[in-house]
């Protein structure tokens, strides 16, 4: 027997045990089962250390201490095959993640144990002398458990190897290279008699366990180390889902700025949700998930801890980052009883809904979880009509009042449900395309083929001047958009200056570089730019100012309630509007016309290009080509 190896096993594992103390796992079954692990091994090493301490000093001292020797050899024993035991359980457990641990199937894994346990402890062990003078255990007791503890690695690394594809690859990697160097230091130890690396053995197992699947650290947010990152909130959602457990989802949704962050106001962000995080501790004991990167959830399943956090959160006073906080409450299983509709409707409440709502508190209810599938749907349409190339391209054609004719029109996108051939409106699916990231592709397959159409139709014979094409905020600062644009027009012979450009949805806009490089490469080929919903949204002052527009297109909206004949006063808001951006050398356009009275007032105010209803609705493109045989320039 060696007492040194012991030493340093039992240094490393005291170790594992501190970071564990100091940085707690989420608590679900499979890192229970490793912390019961590395507690067993602990006290197997403690029991080899005094197996080791009374074979080297006490064993030549007649039959003084004979209890103490069987004592310590019966512990060593018997807390070597808990070990191998729970290795088992822990395997088991890692395979059948997300899916619940049957009591029966671990019984039956720690029978075999709990069997060489009794065994060695009726049984008579004895212990010899190498040719060297090391002592070791032998006799049928310590054989039989050298079965049962072999019968453990290698029945554990078959069933790993067998049923890997269900572990992530590292983690498979990791369990079988653990069990591997086990086998081998085991059968190293059964051969060569006074040589005991069973502590070595445990402690590889549970230092390679660990560093590739059970570190502590690997599940807390590296620029907020007392909150707990979005692996670990899914691994505790599955395991509550596992054993069906009713529970409460309580979050708290950080808006008012954009998810774009630098610098000082991502460390104040921090600062923020840390501070939250640390009350809500202190008000119920529970820890702080960042299930998004606005959002800290927490699990709970006291109703009077959830009624206690929302006190917190209501009550909390943000008096440097002007965030707004939201409380949400979702309840399982009654609101949904499927893990996959839980993480998307948390992430569709704090990306999008959050956003329309004015109350501090949330519920979410069945009502929010169908918004939500209505809004999912839609993506799927989107998704399925991107990759068939689906969407259809209406035209509404543009009055110039100078020429009295109708000499620009609008290519605007449309969507059809293929289930039911009626149109999904652009206000509801052009929203989730861009928080999908999918505006892009509906811009790219648009532009295709308004050029086709032109080309195809030969639309400037007609006398058309201009096509109206929008380009979204994403794709104007995407480096790569002035070599699409200009191969599609140079695949159609499309001149350039046929061609403006709407910018819609300027919030997108965060490269201004990128996208003042491209807007100038494609000024200098030819096209034009107009700013889109002047007068609402994003479209405002400070946008004409960055960019040298040619056209500013007037939101409906605005003009609507400049209109409004209740309202009087607001007439001489649209009259200065018009006023400044002429002054200012800008064409105006004003759309959302419905009226020969609403085109006669824009009109006298100095409007240039009108657009509308009172026109034209949007059309598609065979109409559109016989609209335009059929226009005689004596329309206002």
């Amino acid at each position: 027997m060696e007492i040194r190896t012991p030493i340093i096993a039992i240094m490393v594992l005291t170790v594992l045990v501190l970071i564990y103390m100091r940085n707690a796992m989420p608590k679900v079954f499979s890192t229970k089962v490793f912390f019961l692990f590395v507690v067993a091994a602990y006290i197997n090493i403690i029991c080899e250390i005094v197996e080791c301490a009374v074979f080297l000093y006490l064993v030549n001292v007649n039959n003084e201490f004979s209890s103490l020797k069987r004592t310590s050899q019966n512990l060593y024993v018997a807390s070597l095959l808990v070990c191998a035991a729970i290795i088992s359980v822990y395997v088991y457990a890692k395979i059948k993640y997300g899916m619940r641990v049957r009591q029966g199937i671990v019984a039956a894994i720690c029978a075999p144990a709990a069997i060489g346990i009794i065994v060695i402890m009726v049984s008579r062990v004895y212990y010899a002398t190498t040719e060297m003078g090391d002592y070791y255990n032998t006799g049928p007791g310590i054989y039989f458990c050298y079965f049962i503890g072999f019968l453990y690695i290698f029945a554990t690394m078959i069933i790993a190897l067998a049923y890997r594809k269900r572990l992530n690859k590292d983690d498979a990697r990791a369990i079988i290279l653990g069990l591997v160097m086990w086998a081998i230091l085991a059968l190293f130890q059964f051969g060569y008699k006074g040589l005991q690396v069973s502590s070595i053995a445990i402690m590889l197992m549970a230092l390679t366990l660990f560093l590739t699947m059970e570190n502590p650290k690997e599940y807390y947010e590296k620029g907020m180390p007392r909150i707990r990152n979005k692996d670990a909130f899914q691994m505790v959602l599955v395991d509550h889902f596992c054993y069906k457990k009713h529970f409460f989802i309580a979050s708290v949704i950080f808006t008012g700025k954009t998810n774009v962050l630098t610098g000082e106001d991502r460390q104040m962000f921090y600062d923020l949700q840390t501070g939250v995080a640390d009350m809500a501790d202190r008000c119920v004991s529970e820890a702080a998930y960042l299930s998004n990167w606005n959002t800290l959830s927490f699990f709970l399943t006291d109703p009077a801890k959830v009624e206690s956090l929302m006190s917190m959160v209501n009550n909390y006073k943000d008096e440097v980052a002007n965030y707004k906080l939201t409380f949400t409450i979702l309840e399982i299983p009654k609101n949904t009883s499927h893990i996959d509709e839980a993480m998307q409707v948390l992430s569709y409440v704090s990306q999008e809904y959050i956003l329309a709502q004015s109350s501090p508190n949330l519920v979410i209810d069945d009502r929010i979880i169908d918004k939500m599938s209505y809004r999912n749907s839609i993506e799927d349409v989107v998704r399925q009509a991107i990759k068939d190339k689906a969407f259809d391209v209406y035209y509404q054609p543009i009055l110039s009042v100078a020429d009295g004719k109708f000499l620009a029109a609008e290519a605007l996108v449309r969507l059809r449900r293929p289930s039911t051939e009626n149109f999904i409106s652009p206000e509801d699916f052009i929203p989730i395309a861009e928080k999908c990231g999918l505006v892009q592709d509906i811009d790219d397959l648009v532009f295709e083929k308004v050029c086709s159409f032109i080309a195809r139709e030969n639309i400037a014979s007609y006398g058309v001047k201009r096509i109206e094409v929008n380009l979204s905020g994403n794709e104007v600062v995407d480096r790569q958009t002035f070599g699409r644009l200009r191969t599609k027009m140079e695949k159609y012979h499309i001149p350039p200056k046929f061609i403006n450009f709407e910018i819609t949805e300027t919030a997108y806009i965060n490269n201004d570089e990128v996208f003042k490089d491209n807007v100038k490469r494609l000024k200098e080929l030819g096209s034009s730019f107009s700013m889109d919903d002047f007068g609402s949204g994003y479209s405002n002052l400070l946008e004409l100012l960055k960019m040298d527009y040619v056209l500013v297109k007037m939101d409906k909206e605005f003009i609507w309630n400049c209109l409004d004949k209740s309202k009087p006063e607001n007439l001489r808001m649209l009259e200065y509007s018009i006023s400044f951006l002429k002054d200012y050398g800008l064409h105006v356009l004003a759309e959302g016309i419905e009226t020969l009275e609403q085109a006669q007032v824009l009109i006298d105010f100095g409007v240039e290009y009108l657009q509308g209803f009172y026109y034209s609705r949007p059309i598609p493109e065979s109409e559109y080509v016989e609209f335009l045989k059929a226009q005689k320039g004596d329309r206002l």
